[in-house]
């Protein structure tokens, strides 16, 4: 997909990989992350029509029976999510493991713990497990209970500079595309209705900045 804005989707997903492989350098066997580890897995999170349309172009080029079976987790898996939102409203996704009664398997979640987009999978799925930033909400870092204690002081002098250029860096692309067209609305996105829907034919033709700053 040689899409300017996927392209660009592309570049940011290029700098959480190498801020995953500093942090693993940094902190080693602390994160436990694997294959089979798919706690986060369970949460309730919304994703951009960028990542919707990379996910959709992946479903379409999959086998017909891989591709109805995951369709078909998806179809299962909006009213379940519903009815959590209905009773919790929006849970806190960003880097701590979903509490007790709102966990929701993600349809792209095989029965062995393995995720069958994982290659094409959004930007939270690709940050999860290390400690993040967010500057929206300074002063404190996040972290996955499985490899950080809760209040544990993370000791790494770059990971706010790091992670605020990253955040920015997505925000841009965001802005971007939202300024040229191909926002839809108000419309929740999720990984279900990525498997459900062709989010392609959402991607507006004028694309912005042909770069990542």
């Amino acid at each position: 997909m040689n899409h300017p804005f996927v392209a660009r989707y592309a570049e940011v997903c290029r700098q959480v990989a190498a801020e995953f492989e500093r942090n693993i350098a940094l902190h080693g066997e602390r994160i436990h992350c694997c294959r089979g580890c798919s706690q986060c897995c369970y949460h309730l999170f919304q994703i951009t029509e960028v990542e919707a349309a990379v996910i959709s172009r992946a479903v379409k080029a999959m086998p017909p029976a891989e591709r109805e079976d995951l369709r078909a987790r998806a179809r299962d898996y909006l009213p379940r999510r519903e009815e959590i939102m209905q009773r919790h409203g929006m849970i806190e996704a960003w880097g701590r493991l979903p509490p007790e009664g709102t966990r929701l398997a993600c349809p792209a979640l095989s029965p062995d713990g393995a995720c069958r987009i994982y290659e094409h999978r959004p930007l939270i799925c690709r940050k999860f497990g290390i400690p993040l930033y967010n500057p929206q909400r300074p002063g404190r870092v996040f972290a996955c209970e499985l490899n950080f204690s809760p209040g544990e002081e993370i000791d790494d002098p770059q990971l706010v500079q790091i992670q605020t250029g990253v955040y920015h860096a997505w925000k841009t692309v965001q802005d971007d595309y939202n300024q040229a067209g191909g926002r839809r609305d108000d419309f929740p996105v999720t990984v279900a209705h990525a498997l459900l829907n062709d989010f392609e034919e959402y991607l507006p033709e004028a694309a912005g900045k042909e770069s990542v700053a």
